[in-house]
């Protein structure tokens, strides 16, 4: 199963741009902090990570502000067929 849920504060979010096929594609950059149970160990946790919608989802999350608190929902995939880089594809934002 390839699912992932996140939430963070948006610290990116560019224009919709358009894929060849005429798809609305947005992207974003979310920070994600938290405090995380590691070996009985509480470890504090934080990254970035690039956010990808597209169709209807894309006009959405185009629409928010940087800083804008989010729960996101997707799974992961490389940026490309050539790439390493890990991409979250979005199945549904939830503003906090």
């Amino acid at each position: 199963m390839n699912r992932l849920l996140i939430n963070g504060a948006l610290i990116q979010v560019d224009p919709v741009r358009y894929s060849p096929a005429g798809v609305p594609i947005a992207e974003a950059v979310i920070l994600h902090r938290s405090s995380q149970m590691v070996a009985a160990q509480a470890r504090q946790v934080e990254c970035e990570l690039t956010v990808q919608a597209s169709g209807p989802l894309a006009a959405q999350l185009a629409q928010l502000a940087s800083g804008t608190q989010v729960k996101l929902e997707g799974a992961l995939n490389r940026r490309s067929v050539n790439s390493r880089q890990l991409i979250l594809i979005l199945n549904r934002i939830e503003k906090e």
